[in-house]
């Protein structure tokens, strides 16, 4: 008697077993879904617009204002100028402590949210620095809000550029007006 119950105990322990595999094999088998998938986010992280935010130049018009890099036949500084990507400024400067100082808005119009990467000058050799210096004409610019997220479709952020004629310099150049350029490249990514 006590073979026949390690029989039947052998025999379901196998048929446990054997039902345990069946189940494994069953749900071990790769699941295939063939559905179409979209994305539909747009990514539209932007400079807006360069403003005017303090001068304090003997030049009566040291800055230009708006997206157009024309010469003026007046003599006057170009208008500063704008891509999605790139701010050039153009400024003149006739004396030791004239500054003048801009206000570049960056905006997210995209429904991903961003944030600004790195900010470097294009001509700049030094990454690290905020600084762009073409002596006597110092650019440099500020950007407290590094870690700040732009939110999707309302984000706005400021980067303020300050043009300086350096205040140390104490032989006036040949030419009475120093016009100097720098275009300030900023780099966005996904926050």
């Amino acid at each position: 008697m006590a073979t026949r119950r390690k029989n039947y105990v052998i025999v379901s322990l196998l048929f446990i077993v054997l039902l345990m595999a069946a189940g494994y094999a069953a749900f071990a088998q790769v699941l295939n879904v063939n559905a179409p998938a979209t994305i539909s986010s747009t990514w539209n992280v932007r400079i807006t617009g360069i403003a005017l935010k303090t001068s304090t130049s003997q030049n009566p018009n040291p800055v230009g204002l708006g997206n157009s890099p024309a010469t003026q036949a007046d003599g006057t500084t170009p208008n500063p100028t704008y891509t999605d990507t790139l701010a050039t400024f153009y400024s003149t400067l006739q004396a030791p402590g004239d500054s003048v100082t801009y206000v570049v808005t960056i905006a997210n119009s995209g429904t991903v949210d961003a944030k600004v990467k790195t900010i470097n000058w294009v001509d700049d050799n030094d990454a690290l620095d905020n600084t762009y210096d073409d002596s006597p004409i110092i650019y440099s610019y500020s950007f407290p809000d590094r870690n700040n997220v732009l939110v999707a479709t309302s984000g706005v952020t400021t980067v303020e550029v300050t043009v300086t004629y350096d205040p140390n310099v104490t032989s006036q150049p040949a030419n009475a007006d120093l016009e100097k350029s720098a275009t300030l490249a900023i780099v966005y990514e996904q926050a």
